[in-house]
């Protein structure tokens, strides 16, 4: 056999020459040229949830514009009122709506919305009681101690977030708010929750003379809507801010 026939033959057994590892849009080589048309900012928000190892993030901004997705989206104890809750790397964010957080409703600087945070749930540590309005105030689930409050007034006209030193609430410089239509959302930077999980309750009251009543807690089931000197919640929602659950998977509620 002559040289020329038995190079054919070599590489007819070996193959066509291959030309490199194959590349794709989504995996282009190390020393690819980086497309710089695109900024950062832009994958900031893309949400990861039950169907990726990352942990769930979902940016929201705070306009009072409602971009909660839907499993960020809880029933309350009234049902005509909804909650939101969802978080990035920076921020917790928790959102409102129903009737009494529209433009104009009825005894709006009378209504509040209220959010407490356990930042070391299980601890048995922070408050074991809400702040008392007039005559009412609640009593946290089992295993939930408050170390921080936020609260935001119905008709927008008042906004804070308090941290609890082991006798009372102090206010603090941290959170943001929006209210636009009859949506409201607030944020409260990470860096004032701990490492941890966190628990988180959340529910309206009516604080006027002769009609007070608390509501809308998250959670429907959590308590029954109307009057309570001591509002006793029964559910609280935890916060895993390194697992890849959305914040309505059912393994969160507790306790």
């Amino acid at each position: 056999m002559n040289r020329a026939v038995l190079a054919v033959l070599l590489l007819g057994a070996c193959g066509p020459a291959s030309s490199g590892p194959k590349l794709d849009a989504n995996h282009p080589p190390h020393d690819a040229p980086v497309d710089t048309s695109v900024s950062p900012d832009a994958f900031v928000s893309v949400d990861t949830g039950p169907d990726s190892n990352q942990p769930y993030r979902h940016a929201i901004v705070v306009d009072g514009v409602d971009d909660f997705a839907t499993v960020d989206k809880f029933g309350t104890t009234s049902p005509a009122y909804g909650a939101m809750v969802a978080w990035d790397a920076t921020n917790l964010y928790l959102g409102y709506t129903g009737p009494d957080l529209a433009a104009g409703a009825l005894d709006a600087d009378q209504k509040w919305l209220f959010v407490y945070i356990d930042t070391d749930p299980g601890a048995s540590t922070g408050a074991a009681t809400s702040v008392l309005y007039r005559t009412q105030r609640a009593t946290f689930p089992t295993g939930f101690g408050a170390e921080l409050h936020a609260r935001y007034k119905a008709d927008g006209s008042f906004h804070e977030v308090a941290a609890y030193d082991g006798t009372t609430w102090v206010a603090t410089a941290v959170g943001q708010a929006a209210h636009a239509t009859d949506v409201v959302e607030l944020s409260i930077p990470r860096a004032s929750l701990g490492a941890g999980p966190i628990g988180v309750v959340t529910w309206m009251i009516n604080e006027k003379d002769l009609a007070e009543a608390s509501y809308a807690g998250l959670y429907a089931g959590n308590f029954t809507d109307g009057y309570a000197a001591n509002l006793a919640l029964t559910k609280y929602l935890r916060v895993d801010f390194d697992a890849p659950q959305a914040p309505t998977d059912p393994t969160n509620v507790r306790p």
